[in-house]
């Protein structure tokens, strides 16, 4: 049995692969405990449609120029027009005119070089001959930043046209959503496709539920990465007695609207380091694997005068991430995934919430205090929060019940893996 797992496979922040292997293992142990003897093959997909060997490069053009499957550069100057109008999309001020501008976008998408010709090709190649298709999860219902409903759309179609079933895993739901905007419609035809047969919900059943249609009753689960101690085989009780402090990129919060920068990421780390210093800690930064994060982190140590020996070296793989993770005390992040990587390692964490689907995320645990909003982002009250999560610990009920959660997202459409056998 042939099954793809779909979704944000080759990205630089090596937390997503977190996802996909998690729920690889999760799928073939419920599989071997129904039939031991199934064959099964997983396939990873990834959504933006990117190789399977990665070369690192510098520059945007570049990058997809080097990793981007069949990816052409005589469609990079229609790109940068695409880009151009994604922005003033962004600027406009009325819904007719971000309207107008979509659906131009929409037209560049369905007839250049490097849109969804180019993804056709990609899944075309990588889902020939699978017996059932499953989204990974992640916050992937989204049009209006990273722009996922497009791919999900080709991956509906492509389903629909080779008598396949899909199910989305544990989905998140990013970014704005508005019925009336373009972008929705594509998104919510992905999700109602005749081929999607099963939707959870890892965070905010509500939203997800309203890109699902009727047809789906979706229910709060978890996210497969619940399960990772058990699919990575992490040994517990390592420790090299420090604090990570996980960076993320100077422009991460603008990309969402918010007015918070370089400059002001930099001032918050040096003062969480230097909090920490101040009561006694060692510490270290790290980072998921963005080459951006590692920009910003050569800032921070230029800012503090500390040397190279306090950033990690960016990892290339996850294994390298999950080692950084494993050794820590505990870690203060502003990536969900170390976030719960650490949980699942029993190291405290407290992470620093750009975005909702975190602060969910917490409710849902049973951690709330342990999500730190934008508002409360001040490094003595970080500190605060990370030594009462030390002194607190994690519970083991706790993380039992989202190990069930996820296991009973795969549980539920676990007859239509194994209909496909016959």
């Amino acid at each position: 049995m042939k099954i793809a797992i779909c979704g944000l496979i080759k990205s630089e922040n090596i937390g997503e692969l977190f996802i996909a292997k998690s729920l690889e293992y999760i799928i073939e142990n419920e599989l071997r405990a129904v039939d031991p003897s199934i064959d099964i093959e997983f396939v990873r997909v990834d959504l933006l449609g990117r190789n399977d060997n990665i070369i690192e490069a510098t520059g945007s053009y570049e990058k997809r120029l080097a990793n981007y499957y069949n990816y052409s550069a005589k469609g990079i100057r229609t790109e940068k027009i695409f880009l151009n109008l994604k922005k003033r999309g962004h600027k406009a001020k009325s819904k007719a005119m971000q309207n107008l501008i979509a659906r131009t976008r929409h037209y560049i998408w369905t007839n250049g070089l490097n849109y969804k010709k180019r993804l056709n090709s990609y899944f075309e190649n990588k889902l020939d001959g699978v017996d059932f298709i499953v989204i990974d999860g992640a916050g992937l219902l989204e049009y209006s930043y990273n722009e996922y409903h497009w791919p999900l759309s080709l991956i509906s179609e492509y389903a629909e046209s080779n008598g396949l079933n899909v199910v989305y895993n544990s989905i998140g739901r990013a970014g704005g959503f508005d019925e009336r905007d373009f972008g929705s419609k594509i998104l919510k035809k992905a999700l109602q496709s005749p081929a999607v047969k099963s939707v959870s919900a890892r965070d905010n059943p509500m939203a997800v539920q309203a890109c699902a249609g009727g047809k789906h009753k979706v229910k709060l689960l978890a996210d497969a990465a619940f399960w990772m101690k058990e699919a990575y085989n992490i040994p517990s009780d390592i420790s090299n007695g420090k604090i990570g402090i996980g960076l993320i990129r100077g422009n991460s919060l603008q990309g969402y609207g918010v007015n918070f920068g370089t400059k002001q990421w930099v001032k918050l780390f040096c003062g969480i380091a230097n909090e920490l210093k101040n009561r006694g800690y060692d510490f270290e930064f790290f980072t998921n694997g963005l080459p951006a994060d590692t920009k910003l982190g050569r800032k921070v140590l230029k800012t503090l005068k500390l040397s190279d020996e306090y950033l990690v070296q960016r990892p290339l793989g996850d294994d390298e991430l999950v080692d950084t993770i494993n050794q820590y005390d505990g870690i203060v992040t502003c990536r969900m995934h170390s976030s719960i990587a650490a949980f699942t390692m029993n190291v405290p964490s407290v992470i620093l919430s750009w975005n909702d689907k975190v602060e969910k995320m917490m409710d849902i645990i049973g951690y709330s205090e342990r999500a730190i909003k934008y508002e409360q982002l001040e490094a003595k009250y970080i500190v605060d929060m990370l030594e009462k999560s030390l002194n607190d610990g994690i519970s083991t009920e706790k993380l039992l019940a989202m190990k069930e959660k996820a296991r009973e997202s795969v549980l539920d459409y676990l007859p239509l893996i194994l209909d496909c056998k016959k």
